[in-house]
């Protein structure tokens, strides 16, 4: 089961590192923060870059929580284990889990990699080839200009945007 750990922006890397050399192994096993691919336009080239998807999210995935609960909130590197606001650490819905697994490829990675999109005469999607494929009910803004996507997730129960990139066809 995966559980979100909340700590500050730009501090992702530095956590996982600490959890990694604060907890044993054997009471995980995966600590790591999701990272997408973009395209950006740097000196009239599109060069694929990586980036944080969910600033201040890092995710853990135990069977054992009581005890990695409680092990957690001795670092006081963090802000928050995000759970049901009464103290009790709480996973991901299986279904936002499920998701997010989809999202990455379905195996242990955590990054979600463009989508390419193929575009007809018109200037409308006639496919995707990646991660959004099987989620294209959930795009709610797409700019081709600016390659990216907006789209609908929820984390914790709770309704939130993930911006995440496509390239067109054509790009290198």
């Amino acid at each position: 089961m995966w559980y979100v750990i909340q700590t500050t922006t730009g501090k992702e890397e530095e956590l996982v590192a600490l959890i990694r050399r604060m907890l044993p192994a054997s009471l995980y096993s995966r600590c790591f923060f999701m990272k997408r691919q973009l395209m950006k336009r740097l000196g009239g080239e599109w060069l694929e870059v990586t980036e944080t998807l969910f600033p201040a999210y890092v995710f853990l995935e135990t069977i054992q929580e009581k005890e990695v609960f409680y092990r957690l909130k001795r670092i006081p590197e963090f802000t928050k284990l995000l759970g049901d606001g009464e103290g009790a650490f709480i996973p991901l819905e299986a279904e936002e889990e499920a998701f997010f697994k989809k999202l990455c490829g379905g195996g242990p990675g955590d990054l979600v990699r463009n989508t390419t999109v193929y575009l007809d005469r018109d200037r409308e999607i006639r496919r995707l080839e990646g991660p959004l494929e099987q989620f294209r009910e959930r795009i709610k803004q797409i700019n081709l200009r600016k390659r990216y996507v907006i789209l609908d997730a929820t984390l914790c129960g709770r309704e939130k945007t993930a911006l995440l990139g496509i390239r067109l066809e054509k790009d290198p």
